[in-house]
């Protein structure tokens, strides 16, 4: 018997391709250096609460973006 393999997906992260073998938003956003802070995360143009990040699950194709509120005056 084989083990199955796992198949990256494919994704756009701040509008550049990226793939990953993470399906679950919170794992792929410490992946890429996104764990603490205040940052907003938009996927497929709704707003993902910062509560569902460690249920959502991703999907191919899925067009993800991480904002940071700008401060300033």
């Amino acid at each position: 018997m084989q083990a199955e393999s796992i198949q990256p997906i494919s994704l756009i992260l701040n509008e550049q391709p990226v793939e990953t073998i993470s399906t679950n938003l919170q794992f792929f956003l410490a992946e890429h250096g996104w764990i603490e802070g205040r940052f907003v995360v938009v996927i497929n143009d709704n707003i993902i609460a910062k509560s569902a990040h460690s249920t959502y699950q991703l999907s191919a194709g899925d067009r993800i973006d991480v904002l940071s509120p700008i401060s300033g005056g």
